[in-house]
């Protein structure tokens, strides 16, 4: 779809820098103003309230995921599961879905994080003051995963430079070079990596999560393409990093600027709630995107058949029509469920995975550290498609 006016002089003028350093007042105003509309900065239209994002992602006869999408297919690699449907789609599911579903996760979560968790949360206690983010939930998150998907053996500084640099490529939607060119350098590195584990893994699979990437669903003695595999696996480390580490930050954050975070120390299954509202108040994944499969007409906005419209699941969480003082982080807030995991068939395959593993890391952190509170130094958040605090410095000490 071509880039035309949307007869909107402030929407006209949204840039992208102007989203990546805080999306949210925009969002309000389109909630109010303009509730779909296209937005020439991402050549797409914005789906903007809680109502319309949730029907849109549910309609799986006028939706599906977009035929193609240049950032996405440039960083992960055409036919990703990111933009696949129909029998493509379930094919790339089947390779996902079994460890991360909720009777395997279940099966396997405590055992394979409380000790990474654990290790990364005892190492806190050396200093008085850090970087959450970088000092300790990000590490879990990396390691969690890694070991989930069969790799635990690589340190987590190599995890944690993949993840920053593939998903700076998977929201460059300015389209610039440099973000490619250090992607594909790092995509060259992982596959390096995976290479003899996956040539080890063809005949003796061992059930991690590379080894049903290679085999599940594929007719006896054969595998997946190292195509398929390596997409996948880039959206695995993004999305599996993003959401439960970062979801985890931005709760941390929030109980902290509401004065909560004694509370989920006294009473730890407060937790789930607590990580919960930090979903609702700061998507880690901002928005979902699809496209119509016929033409159609909201809110007076005409879509033809085709038009790719981003639902805008961080403007849908704090849509006033259901959430009260939606812009604040309310630890025993009530109301409907947010949207950040998405909807439809295209529902996040990591959303139990994520959630139990954050639930792990602040269990363990509010464990080994009881009383914390905001450093000196601040926090910094960025981003409107990945949006988390890029660095949270708390300290145990008390106020003076």
């Amino acid at each position: 779809m071509a880039v035309t006016a949307s007869g909107i002089r402030w929407i006209d003028e949204i840039d992208i820098s102007a989203l990546e350093a805080d999306p949210y007042p925009m969002y309000a105003r389109m909630r109010a103003e303009a509730p779909c509309v296209f937005v020439p900065a991402l050549n797409a239209h914005l789906l903007t309230t809680y109502d319309d994002v949730r029907a849109f992602l549910a309609d799986t006869e006028l939706t599906q995921a977009p035929s193609t999408q240049p950032v996405l297919e440039r960083t992960f690699g055409p036919g990703n599961i990111l933009i696949a449907n129909g029998e493509v789609h379930r094919d790339r599911r089947a390779s996902v879905d079994p460890p991360l579903r909720r009777r395997a996760v279940s099966s396997y979560i405590d055992d394979l994080v409380r000790p990474i968790a654990a290790e990364e949360a005892a190492k806190l206690r050396r200093s008085d003051t850090f970087d959450i983010v970088a000092e300790y939930l990000e590490p879990v998150s990396t390691r969690g995963l890694a070991s989930m998907l069969g790799i635990g053996d690589v340190p987590s500084e190599t995890l944690r430079r993949w993840f920053h640099t593939v998903i700076g490529a998977a929201g460059n939607y300015a389209f610039l070079d440099e973000p490619f060119t250090r992607s594909d350098e790092v995509i060259a590195e992982i596959k390096d990596v995976l290479e003899p584990r996956l040539r080890r893994l063809e005949t003796t699979p061992d059930g991690t999560g590379l080894s049903h990437l290679l085999h599940a669903g594929m007719p006896t003695g054969t595998v997946r393409s190292r195509d398929d595999i390596y997409s996948s696996f880039l959206i695995e480390l993004t999305g599996g990093m993003q959401e439960p580490g970062h979801a985890a930050a931005t709760t941390v954050l929030g109980l902290l600027q509401e004065g909560t975070y004694g509370e989920i120390v006294d009473d730890p299954a407060l937790i789930p709630d607590a990580i919960a509202e930090g979903l609702r108040w700061i998507a880690p994944i901002g928005g979902v995107f699809r496209e119509t499969t016929r033409d159609v007409t909201l809110h007076g906005e005409e879509l033809p058949k085709g038009s790719v419209v981003w639902c805008m699941v961080a403007s849908a969480n704090r849509d006033e029509r259901r959430f009260t003082d939606g812009e604040r982080y309310e630890l025993r807030r009530t109301g409907p469920t947010h949207l950040s995991f998405g909807g439809g068939r295209h529902f996040c395959a990591g959303n139990v995975f994520g959630r139990e593993l954050a639930r792990i890391a602040l269990e363990e952190l509010t464990a080994v550290v009881p009383t914390l509170r905001l450093a000196e130094a601040g926090w910094s958040m960025r981003g409107w498609l990945f949006r988390s605090p890029q660095q949270l410095h708390l300290t145990t000490a008390t106020e003076a």
